[in-house]
């Protein structure tokens, strides 16, 4: 705990809020983001039909039960679908006005010797049970 300081935690954070609202076209979502820099609104496009969901999701789930506790190595071939998944969500997810704010968001969150705290809120229920985290 930081002397002088209410906190729990030292650790200092800009909050950037993306709301994922619910789908206005086929697999296509408006994003909201919001953060002391402002608001940016974009659309999501969802990089996975049902097949390749269902696919990376059964991966995620055999890279979790392959991975048992063990420590966790690097380059894996299971480590690389986690990564894989997440990065096609977030690339997705920051496209257009909504990136370029998260991304501004960060270098100000940088500039005062902070991190940039996501906060996520999923409000179709098809993507609320992805593995966001």
């Amino acid at each position: 705990m930081n002397k002088g300081s209410n906190s729990p935690s030292p650790w200092k954070y800009v909050d950037f809020d993306l709301e994922i609202n619910e789908e206005s076209t086929s697999r296509s979502y408006p994003v909201t983001a919001r953060s002391p820099e402002g608001e940016a609104h974009g659309q999501m496009r969802f990089p996975f039909d049902e097949w390749e969901l269902r696919d990376k999701l059964r991966d995620l789930e055999n890279a979790l039960l392959r991975s048992g506790g063990k420590r966790r190595r690097i380059g894996t071939p299971e480590e690389q679908s986690v990564q894989s998944f997440g990065r096609a969500l977030f690339e997705a997810l920051l496209v257009g006005e909504v990136g370029a704010h998260y991304r501004m968001s960060l270098r100000e969150a940088r500039r005062q010797n902070k991190g940039l705290r996501l906060k996520l809120h999923v409000r179709p229920a098809e993507l609320s049970t992805l593995p966001w985290e």
